[in-house]
């Protein structure tokens, strides 16, 4: 079994070559199949490219992938396409869910034959450790997503996901935004089209590295989110 791991970049020399390398040594321990680590960079403008270019020098399963746009989802859809396999795998560049629910997410796809799992914060035996405010935020967001879209699924846009080449070749291709809705738009469609969804329970911690900038403006991506949202609402009306 071949599995695809993408990790979308953009300005992260403060955390990239150690995040990747312990990314890497735990798949030497604990992933028997065949796997590649594709770093998907949208034109950093600091040293990850660099970075990103010496780890693939060095690792003979890592691949570095430019792309010239911005875009978290542009990355990730890059990185996908880029190569074949069984399962395809994304995870947030800081980490921020522990490793230790990788082997559930690659198994749900690659030998439970779900067609998409994803982290899930809310679930029963997750362990979160992140501000009151952001939590809060979190569950205004999943009751909306619920409440406007009839989403099932606990925790849309968790960022460590798995989805196996059906996903690839019949869902990424729908998928209009190229953003940080990217993911949680995969999930939507997902569940609207009756493909199998496993939720998996994680450990997941909000990271402030030294040297690291926050990548996004809060606000400014919660009103991107409202206005995707109603977008595929107005879709799924007239379909």
């Amino acid at each position: 079994m071949k599995i695809l791991i993408a990790i979308p970049v953009y300005n992260e020399e403060a955390i990239l070559a150690e995040n990747v390398t312990k990314l890497y040594d735990f798949l030497k321990k604990n992933i028997a199949d065949d796997w590649q680590i594709i770093i998907a960079d949208n034109n950093s403008t600091d040293r990850t490219s660099d970075i990103g270019k010496d780890l693939e020098k060095n690792i003979g399963e890592i691949k570095y992938l430019h792309i010239p746009q911005k875009g978290k989802g542009r990355a990730i859809r890059a990185a996908w396409e880029s190569n074949d396999a069984e399962v395809y795998v994304f995870m947030d560049a800081d980490l921020a869910t522990d490793l230790s629910a990788l082997p559930a997410l690659v198994a749900a796809v690659g030998r439970e034959n779900y067609d998409l799992a994803a982290g899930a914060r809310f679930h029963k035996d997750s362990k979160v450790n992140r501000s009151t405010l952001r939590k809060l935020i979190s569950r205004i967001y999943r009751f909306i997503l619920r409440m406007i879209l009839g989403l099932k699924t606990k925790d849309a846009p968790c960022g460590f996901k798995a989805v196996n080449r059906a996903i690839v070749q019949n869902i990424i291709p729908q998928i209009k935004n190229n953003e940080w809705f990217f993911d949680t738009e995969l999930v939507i469609l997902a569940e609207k089209n009756n493909y199998r969804i496993k939720e998996i329970p994680v450990i997941w911690t909000e990271h402030k590295k030294i040297g690291r900038k926050s990548r996004v403006s809060f606000i400014k991506v919660s009103l991107g989110y409202l206005k995707e949202i109603w977008r595929l609402k107005k879709s799924h009306a007239r379909n």
